[in-house]
């Protein structure tokens, strides 16, 4: 009786432990929802997660996964947190970028689980500009814990595609 008593307990934690892992890691976003509101497309600091899109699912009830945009609430946090992320800086006052942040969309997914993908516009955030030491925009910086920061360089490509951006990501360790 014991014995069952015991078993029972340590069952019921364990379904609780993995209960709250799910709530708090189950929707992929790298353990960032501390950091993340409301979704929006027009917010200047975005987080693009790989999650569930709400009310679409196939015909067996399964939801469509895709990448949402999700408002960062507390940046400077999230840039302190330890998360592996990729810093993608763009103009909110150049319309062109529409292809690029389609193709950023593509590696938020790749590197679900890997890295959280931040996309961040440059004409609010002049203070992160200078830090990284970013003259032109669109621009890519990797922040891994305990690092300062890799910057893609952009600016000293005449012409650069996804594909040079994803062994960038590969140079510096990410894979």
């Amino acid at each position: 009786m014991r014995h069952r008593f015991l078993s029972a307990v340590l069952s019921a934690l364990l379904l609780f432990a993995f209960l709250c892992g799910c709530s708090k890691n189950g929707d992929n976003s790298g353990g960032a929802n501390e950091y993340l509101g409301d979704y929006s497309y027009s917010a200047p600091a975005i987080c693009m997660v790989y999650e569930p899109v709400e009310d679409e699912t196939d015909d067996n009830g399964k939801p469509f996964y895709g990448i949402q945009y999700r408002e960062i609430t507390d940046l400077n946090g999230f840039l302190i947190s330890g998360n592996t992320l990729l810093l993608y800086f763009y103009s909110s006052m150049d319309t062109r970028g529409a292809e690029i942040t389609a193709a950023v969309e593509d590696l938020a997914q790749i590197y679900n689980g890997r890295l959280s993908v931040l996309m961040l516009d440059a004409v609010e955030y002049k203070d992160l500009l200078e830090k990284y030491d970013i003259n032109a925009v669109p621009e890519f910086v990797l922040v891994k814990a305990g690092q300062s920061g890799s910057v893609f360089g952009s600016g000293s490509y005449d012409y650069w595609t996804m594909n040079d951006v994803v062994l960038w990501l590969k140079s510096n360790g990410i894979n």
